[in-house]
């Protein structure tokens, strides 16, 4: 019987973090706005804190890395997570002016994002 490529589960696994990630994201921007925080300041903080949840769950859960995680590692996946930012926001801009409706715009914008996080991570702990 033929075995699986690896990088199958570990996108699978990457889906299954992308919910949680979200809903750290949320949760901190909300409860941000509850304190009286600007939305677009808030953002910071529910980034910052989404970007670290990520981290740790797509280091120990998606690809099962080893040892203890380092600052340099850290750093490598912030700058791909702003990549998969930056794509996202790009994406979602250009189908919107297409004319697209949001919901269409937002999930392209999501999809290309996470086809670059998701390579990138995978190089980031070396798999």
């Amino acid at each position: 019987m033929q075995q699986r490529p690896q990088w199958i589960g570990q996108a699978l696994r990457f889906g299954l973090i992308a919910p949680l990630v979200f809903a750290v994201d949320w949760s901190v921007l909300h409860l941000t706005g509850l304190a009286g925080v600007p939305a677009l300041a808030g953002r910071i903080g529910s980034l910052a804190a989404s970007v670290g949840v990520g981290f740790l769950l797509n280091r120990a859960f998606t690809f099962r890395a080893e040892g203890r995680p380092t600052l340099a590692e850290f750093r490598r996946y912030g700058v791909a997570a702003g990549l998969g930012i930056a794509v996202n926001y790009g994406v979602f801009a250009a189908v919107h002016r297409a004319g697209a409706p949001d919901p269409a715009a937002i999930g392209a914008g999501m999809l290309a994002a996470a086809a670059v996080t998701f390579t990138r991570f995978r190089a980031i702990f070396g798999r």
